[in-house]
C-alpha cells in the first residue's frame, strides 16, 4: 500500500516538474529579453496585477501559468469575492509568491486595479484579468514596445490578434462607437479599448492618483488620460479565450452611462469648461467662495467670464485644464 502511495506521489512530483518545464520552455523568450534589463540590486522589474472577484475555477491555473522569478512580482488583488477563489491561490504549485490584497468590501474593477497600483514595485505593470481569457504568453508583447522605449502605455487588442469565441454584437458596436469618440475628440484611435490586459511604464502611475470611475469605464478613463497627459500609447496584438465558467459582472445599462459620462467630463475639462449649477440670485458670491473652499474646484481661477446657458446653468471657462 505504502508502495501505491509512494508511486502515486511520485507520479505527481513529475507531472508537476514537466509542467513546471513546459512552461519555463514557452517563456525561454520571455526570459532571456528581460535578462537584459536586469535592474541593479535585484530590484523587481516586472509587476503582473490581478482583480479578482469571485474566480474560484480559473484563478489558480491562470496563476500557475504566470512567468516567475526573482524579477517578477504577482499581486492578486481580491476584491471582497465571496466563493472560494482565496482558498485556490493557496493551492497554487511551485514556489511562486504571490502577494494577495483584500479589499474589505467590493469597490470595483477599477478600485482594484489602483489597489494593485499602489502595492507594485516594478519598473513595468501589467494588469490582466484573472477569468482565464488572456493568455500570459502574450505578456511579452505586452511589455516589449515599453522597455524598447516605443510606448509608456500599452493595450492588448482581440483586433489585430485573435479571439476564439463568438463576439456578441452589442459589444462590437459598443467598442466601435468609444473608438470613434475618443478619436474624435482625443485624437487617439484604440480598437479593443475595453480590454484589461494592459501594460505600462512606472512613470505613467500618476495618472491613477485621482481617477474617478471605480467600475469598468476605469478602462476608457485609463485611456483618455494617458493621451491627456500625451504619453506615447500603442495597440498589441494579443490572444483572447473564451471565458469557461462563471459569468461576466459587467452591467451594460451602468456601463454605457458611466462610459458616455466619462468621455463627456474628459472632453469639458479639455476644453477648459466647467458647468455649475446656480444655487441662488446671488451666483457670483457663492461661485467665489466655493472656488475657494472646495479642493475638487482649486485648479479655477475666479473670473467674470461667465455665459449663462439658463436661469438654472453657466459655464465658466478656466485657465487651467484639469487632468
Amino acid at each position: 500500500m505504502k508502495a501505491i502511495e509512494s508511486k502515486n506521489k511520485s507520479s505527481v512530483h513529475f507531472k508537476q516538474v514537466k509542467e513546471s518545464n513546459l512552461i519555463d520552455n514557452t517563456f525561454s523568450e520571455f526570459y532571456d529579453y528581460i535578462h537584459h534589463f536586469k535592474p541593479h540590486n535585484d530590484k523587481i522589474l516586472l509587476s503582473i496585477i490581478l482583480p479578482m472577484y469571485n474566480e474560484e475555477n480559473t484563478i489558480r491555473k491562470v496563476l500557475e501559468n504566470l512567468p516567475s522569478g526573482k524579477l517578477i512580482e504577482v499581486i492578486v488583488v481580491d476584491d471582497h469575492s465571496t466563493d472560494n477563489s482565496l482558498e485556490e491561490i493557496n493551492k497554487v504549485n511551485g514556489n511562486k509568491k504571490i502577494k494577495v490584497i483584500k479589499h474589505k468590501e467590493n469597490k470595483g474593477y477599477g478600485a482594484a486595479i489602483v489597489t494593485g497600483i499602489n502595492n507594485a514595485r516594478g519598473r513595468v505593470l501589467v494588469t490582466m484579468d484573472s477569468d482565464g481569457q488572456h493568455s500570459p504568453y502574450d505578456i511579452l508583447a505586452m511589455i516589449k514596445p515599453i522597455l524598447d522605449g516605443e510606448a509608456d502605455y500599452t493595450i492588448g487588442s482581440r483586433y489585430l490578434g485573435s479571439y476564439f469565441y463568438k463576439l456578441p454584437v452589442s459589444t462590437r458596436l459598443g467598442e466601435v462607437l468609444i473608438e470613434k469618440l475618443i478619436q474624435i475628440f482625443f485624437g487617439k484611435r484604440i480598437m479593443n479599448n475595453q480590454n484589461g490586459f494592459r501594460a505600462f511604464n512606472r512613470k505613467v502611475i500618476p495618472i491613477f492618483k485621482e481617477f474617478k470611475y471605480e467600475g469598468y469605464a476605469f478602462c476608457t478613463e485609463q485611456i483618455i488620460r494617458v493621451t491627456l497627459k500625451g504619453f506615447k500609447i500603442k495597440e498589441c496584438p494579443i490572444k483572447v479565450y473564451d471565458r469557461k465558467f462563471g459569468k461576466s459582472n459587467i452591467i451594460l445599462t451602468k456601463l454605457t452611462i458611466n462610459l458616455f459620462s466619462c468621455i463627456l467630463q474628459y472632453l469639458l475639462m479639455k476644453l477648459n469648461i466647467t458647468i455649475f449649477k446656480r444655487l441662488n440670485s446671488e451666483q457670483m458670491q457663492i461661485y467665489q467662495k466655493a472656488v475657494k473652499r472646495s479642493k475638487i474646484y482649486s485648479h479655477l481661477k475666479y473670473t467674470r467670464d461667465i455665459d449663462t446657458i439658463n436661469p438654472v446653468f453657466f459655464i465658466e471657462r478656466s485657465s487651467r485644464p484639469v487632468l
